[in-house]
C-alpha cells in the first residue's frame, strides 16, 4: 500500500512539473514601420500559436522571442525560439511579389500561415530536445513533418494553412539558379523536397479534396498511394507522441 502512495506522489509531482511549464511569447521593440507591420501580423495569429503549443506540450519553459536579430531558429541552451521581424517582412514581400492573391489567399493570410508552420517547425525542435525524443534521420525533416501534423490536427483549415507554407518552399526553390555543394550539405532538405513532402502529407490527409496537387508524373508511379500511406503512418506516430507526452485532452 505504501508503494502505491509513493507511486501516486511521484505521478503528482510529474504532473505539477508539466503543468508549471510555460511557453511565453515576447515581442522585442519594433524599430521601423516594417517591423511594426510584421509585429501586427504575428499578433494576428497569437491565439493560433498558443493552440499549437498547447496541442503538444513540452516539459520545459520555452520563450518565443519575436524581433530577434537572427532566425528563425531554436536555441536549446536558452530554450528560446527566435523569429526576426525581418523574416516576416521577407515572407510577406515574397507572397506579394508572386501575386499570391490569385490563389484566393491574400499575401497577409499566406504570411500568417507561413508563420504558423515556421513556429510549428521550431517548436518541433524544442519538443524533440526537451522531451529527448529519439529521431533517426534528419531532425529538420522530422520538425517539418511535426509542423505539418500540428497544423492538420489543431485546426479545421490546417491543411490549407500548410499548403500556403508549402508554396513558400516552392517560391524559395525558384530563387535558386544553380545548386552547389552547400545546398546538399545543408541540414535542411532542399526547398523543393520540403515542398513536395508537405504536399504529400496534405494530399494523404484528404485525397478527394486535394486530388489536383499531385503531378501526373507522380500519379503514374502511384505516389498518391504512397502519400496516403505516409500520412496514416505519420498520424500513428503523432498519436503515439500525444499519448506519451501530452497531459492535455486530445483536441485533434
Amino acid at each position: 500500500m505504501k508503494r502505491f502512495y509513493l507511486l501516486l506522489t511521484i505521478l503528482c509531482v510529474i504532473s505539477i512539473s508539466n503543468l508549471s511549464a510555460k511557453t511565453i511569447q515576447t515581442y522585442l521593440p519594433a524599430s521601423s514601420d516594417a517591423d511594426k507591420r510584421a509585429q501586427e501580423v504575428i499578433k494576428s495569429v497569437e491565439q493560433q500559436i498558443q493552440i499549437l503549443v498547447d496541442e503538444l506540450p513540452i516539459e520545459s519553459n520555452l520563450q518565443i522571442k519575436y524581433g530577434a536579430k537572427d532566425g528563425p531558429f531554436f536555441d536549446p541552451e536558452l530554450m528560446e525560439v527566435h523569429i526576426p521581424y525581418e523574416f516576416v517582412t521577407e515572407v510577406l514581400t515574397r507572397f506579394k511579389k508572386d501575386n499570391y492573391q490569385e490563389t484566393g489567399v491574400t499575401p497577409i493570410e499566406a504570411t500568417q500561415d507561413a508563420i504558423l508552420h515556421t513556429l510549428g517547425h521550431e517548436y518541433g525542435h524544442a519538443f524533440i530536445f526537451a522531451n529527448q525524443v529519439v529521431v533517426l534521420g534528419k531532425e529538420e525533416d522530422a520538425a517539418d513533418t511535426l509542423a505539418t501534423l500540428l497544423l492538420i490536427h489543431s485546426f479545421e483549415n490546417g491543411t490549407d494553412i500548410a499548403l500556403s507554407a508549402a508554396d513558400l518552399f516552392s517560391l524559395e526553390d525558384g530563387d535558386v539558379d544553380e545548386f552547389d555543394d552547400d545546398h546538399f550539405w545543408d541540414e535542411h532538405s532542399l526547398d523543393a523536397q520540403r515542398y513536395f513532402s508537405t504536399l504529400c502529407l496534405i494530399y494523404g490527409s484528404d485525397p478527394d479534396r486535394y486530388a489536383d496537387i499531385i503531378p501526373k508524373e507522380q500519379l503514374s508511379i502511384e505516389r498518391d498511394l504512397y502519400c496516403e500511406e505516409e500520412y496514416f503512418r505519420q498520424t500513428e506516430n503523432w498519436d503515439r507522441l500525444k499519448e506519451r507526452y501530452s497531459i492535455l485532452p486530445n483536441k485533434s
